[in-house]
């Protein structure tokens, strides 16, 4: 069996009341995020969102914004102990919790005035110039509850917004959506007990600047459980020596501008050239030099810095020293950037195999016998899945296995996770010894958004170096992972554990179900009444794929006061579960999310009948946020779409939804969810 340890940066000299201190050095070698463990079933922490000094990004020291957390226990007035390094908070924060804690939060927003949030300059939007801001607990399957007499905090809710007195008092406007707090507020936030382990994130959800406060650093990420949860636990992995690390890589960018200031609002063409060059196709390692768009009507980026880090640091090392090789859990924590990654072998000239573990924080459990391209389309065109090196055939030895993903590419767009083992291996793809000195490149390739949309730039992130450990004789080819896929496609146990808080939710009777066989249609372009807004539309559409009639909302921005969809759970509150036909007509492409739950794209196979639902795609990956392909051609409004204006890509999800209340969907491209691409779903108890 193998021993799974969990790296920590300079933890015996800097342990702090129980958290595990990654304090930067002057070496290059990646650095663990700090870690604050739950004890006895609760995690109870001080979270200060704050200006601080960004350390790393030489020859700058930015300002950023950052959550310095710590033990409630150990706080004093509202502030966190200081500690001698002083901690780079700016890489993220590791909360790690077990299903069935309870994770305690006071939130202080010590946040300065934001100077250069492009939403803050709109009619009633003002207030936003006074840097509100909240948490969401991405991807976590937990309650957005509101205070209650027995429990003063807030679940995951996104409507609710704490001011810094210190900043002013917000005008009166219909745009605060939120319940207003000033200075502090108290989040409880438990985790069921059938939560699925895995690694989610935590950022501010704050409309309009959100943007602004995750580009400056405002993130952090949250283990719940353990790896060895879903991985390596089945028959596949028994009597197999040796140990593998597990490595957490936070994916931050920030644009320095020449002053040293902090670029909030992200240009895409802030570096010198936005696809790269060959034969690397890298800018360079870590950053790139901004550039002078005054010509095109844009900025002056001259003599700045568009830094790319992982958990702070622009261009580490990062050194493979077992030889079980490590498993690496990465979060794209950008507000906008998408990153295309391959781990480049430049002796062998040759992107490397790695293999997927988990992704969006949940263990993959393909049916054996899925082919690499019916996994590409299930992990909704996410990653670039080849045949396992090793293997006889794509079907492993043991039936009872699932059938294990390959990958040479990851494709993660903003707020996608992906867990991947890396461990050397020659140019077949086979594990092996590694050559002295052997290395390779954590990088990422220019990725284009579409003919309307974003050029990132192509970056090396990381320098990996293979240490010459020999291989473990008899160590299997794969991992095998029992992830609980199904079990959330069919989350009756979930349920059952958030019975109390979805019964406390009041009932709305205008909720009604779905008809057997109707999808809802939700569209995404620019706004119908505003060409320079970013919306949502919606429809239902009956089996026939025919849209309803009285049901259709236009292309609008979003309209916090009003629902666009009321889902009520099943019977006895047991999960209800929709399919979403998800319709992007704009010229860029766009990014899925949905909070408070998990879903699956459901694959094309099984739309048209070739195969039975459930059968082989059914299982196999369950996502929280999916990219959607832009549309081929121009449609300025849905009716161009019906008139074949434009060609879309759809994609159909199916959503299990067993948690009630109010909560959004949006594009996870921040400039476009500040935009107005958002729309708030209203989940209710049933009536039975």
């Amino acid at each position: 069996m193998y021993e799974w340890t969990r790296l920590c940066g300079v933890c015996s000299a800097s342990a702090v009341a129980g958290v595990c201190l990654a304090a930067y050095a002057s070496a290059v070698e990646l650095q663990e995020p700090p870690v604050l463990e739950s004890v006895n079933g609760v995690l109870d922490i001080l979270m200060v969102a704050k200006a601080a000094s960004v350390p790393t990004l030489a020859p700058f020291t930015p300002t950023g914004w950052v959550y310095e957390i710590c033990l409630r226990s150990v706080s004093i007035a509202d502030r966190c102990p200081s500690t001698t390094p002083p901690v780079n908070y700016y890489g993220g924060t590791n909360l790690h919790v077990n299903p069935g804690d309870t994770l305690r939060i006071h939130f202080v927003n010590a946040l300065p005035v934001v100077t250069d949030a492009e939403h803050a300059n709109e009619p009633g939007f003002e207030f936003l110039k006074l840097n509100p801001t909240n948490i969401h607990t991405h991807g976590m399957l937990v309650s957005p509850h509101y205070p209650t007499a027995s429990d003063p905090g807030y679940g995951d809710n996104v409507f609710v917004l704490t001011f810094n007195s210190a900043n002013g008092q917000p005008q009166v406007s219909p745009h605060v959506h939120s319940v207003v707090r000033y200075d502090s507020t108290d989040y409880t936030i438990q985790v069921p007990a059938d939560h699925p382990p895995g690694f989610f994130w935590f950022h501010p959800h704050a409309h309009g600047v959100a943007l602004n406060q995750v580009s400056a650093g405002l993130a952090g990420i949250i283990t719940v459980g353990s790896v060895e949860d879903y991985v390596c636990i089945q028959p596949g992995c028994a009597g197999v020596p040796g140990k593998i690390e597990v490595r957490n890589l936070v994916l931050k960018d920030m644009q320095v501008r020449a002053d040293g200031t902090v670029e909030d609002e992200e240009d895409p063409d802030f570096c010198t050239s936005p696809t790269g060059t060959s034969p690397g196709r890298s800018l360079g390692q870590g950053s790139c030099p901004g550039q002078d768009e005054t010509a095109v009507g844009g900025a002056n980026s001259t003599g700045g810095r568009w830094y790319f880090t992982i958990n702070g640091q622009p261009y580490p090392s990062v050194p493979i020293n077992a030889p079980g090789g490590e498993i690496w859990r990465i979060t794209n924590a950008s507000g906008s950037v998408a990153y295309d990654l391959d781990l480049w072998n430049p002796r062998q000239d040759r992107q490397m195999v790695m293999q997927v573990l988990a992704v969006d924080g949940v263990g993959v459990s393909p049916a054996a016998g899925t082919q690499p391209q019916q996994l590409e389309e299930l992990s909704g065109h996410k990653l670039d899945p080849v045949l396992c090196p090793g293997l006889q055939s794509q079907t492993p030895a043991n039936p009872a296995l699932n059938e294990p993903m390959c990958v040479t590419r990851l494709r993660l767009m903003p707020s996608s996770r992906v867990e991947v083992w890396v461990t050397y291996r020659d140019a077949s793809g086979a594990i092996t010894t590694p050559p002295a000195r052997a290395h390779a490149i954590l990088r990422t390739a220019g990725v284009s958004t579409g003919p309307g949309g974003d050029s990132w730039p192509a970056i090396d992130l990381a320098s990996v170096q293979f240490n010459n450990q020999p291989t473990v004789a008899g160590a299997p080819a794969v991992l095998s992972v029992k992830g609980p896929a199904s079990t959330l496609r069919r989350p009756a146990a979930l349920a059952a554990d958030l019975r109390a808080a979805n019964a406390a939710v009041a009932p709305d009777p205008t909720c009604t179900a779905l008809a057997a066989g109707h999808m809802r249609r939700i569209f995404f372009n620019a706004a119908a009444s505003n060409a320079g807004a970013f919306g949502l539309g919606y429809e239902e559409i009956d089996q026939n794929g025919n849209p309803v009639p009285g049901t259709f909302q236009d292309v609008a921005p979003f309209d916090p006061m009003r629902p666009t969809v009321c889902v009520p759970l099943g019977p006895g509150n047991s999960p209800a579960t929709e399919r979403w036909q998800l319709v992007n007509i704009a010229n860029e492409d766009h990014n899925f999310h949905i909070h408070q739950v998990h879903f699956r794209v459901v694959s094309a196979a099984e739309l048209d009948g070739t195969i039975v639902p459930g059968d082989v795609m059914g299982d196999g990956v369950m996502l929280d946020n999916v990219p959607l392909v832009h549309a081929d051609g121009i449609c300025n409004t849905v009716q161009d779409w019906r008139n074949s204006a434009c060609t879309a890509h759809p994609a159909v999800v199916e959503i299990p939804f067993t948690i009630a209340g109010d909560f959004v969907y949006h594009c996870h491209i921040l400039e476009h969810e500040d935009g107005g691409m958002m729309a708030r779903i209203r989940v209710r108890p049933s009536r039975d």
